[in-house]
């Protein structure tokens, strides 16, 4: 799961004692994550099933109007927040991953690569995950363990998203990677750092192992440093 660069995900505009307002930015993270798990159960079934590359595809139907609910929320939010310049400054790259650069096009008779493609459909999935971690935060009432499952969901999805990616395009090009199976193997090793037997063919392939195990290299200390915190308020707590 992703926020965006420089900036926190779609934070809640106003404070827990606006009323209204809170539950409001409440319920459209709700709905915003739902969504997003809605584009996570189509595209895992294109992958499975082996229809990716086909045409009029169960999440190329829904992607558009998923993508025009993720413009409404953020447009619904930004008009909470006090400062909505400021809002929409920090928040940009969220708008930029709610477009439906699929049904775009299509709509233009654009031609790109498979692999452009198939990466595209992760964006709108992205945009969801920023309202996962914001609701995390929400819920959540200790700031530490609430940064940390932010982090921890963020860290299984993009694991998940690589083996998806990684699966669809080595299957029937890497003699190692037969099945989905193969690609948790490549990916459990992978993102350790520990080094798997699989080797990557594609250039997407290759790419998301460096992404994987940069991510690996990255969110592991992240734990430590958390049992760490958690070690020293149970021992300050005796």
């Amino acid at each position: 799961m992703v926020t965006s660069s420089g900036s926190e995900p779609t934070a809640l505009p106003v404070s827990p004692e606006s009323g209204w307002r809170f539950t409001f930015a409440h319920v459209l993270n709700v709905l915003s994550m739902c969504a997003a798990l809605l584009l996570i159960v189509s595209i895992s079934l294109e992958a499975f099933s082996g229809k990716v590359f086909v045409e009029g595809t169960v999440y190329e139907r829904i992607q558009l109007w998923v993508c025009l609910y993720f413009l409404l929320d953020f447009f619904l939010l930004m008009l909470l927040a006090p400062k909505k310049m400021r809002f929409l400054l920090r928040h940009f790259l969220l708008v930029l991953l709610s477009i439906p650069y699929l049904s775009l096009i299509q709509l233009f008779s654009l031609s790109f690569s498979a692999e452009v493609l198939y990466v595209l459909k992760f964006l709108p999935i992205m945009r969801g995950g920023a309202a996962l971690v914001v609701l995390v935060k929400m819920v959540v009432a200790n700031k530490i363990t609430g940064l940390f499952v932010a982090y921890l969901v963020s860290f299984f999805s993009v694991v998940y998203f690589q083996t998806l990616i990684f699966f669809v395009f080595e299957n029937g090009v890497n003699p190692l990677v037969k099945t989905y199976y193969d690609a948790l193997w490549w990916a459990s090793m992978t993102v350790t750092t520990v080094g798997s037997n699989i080797v990557p063919e594609t250039t997407l392939g290759k790419v998301c192992t460096a992404l994987l195990a940069t991510c690996g290299m990255t969110i592991f200390p992240i734990f430590t440093v958390y049992i760490t915190s958690l070690v020293q308020r149970m021992n300050q707590s005796r």
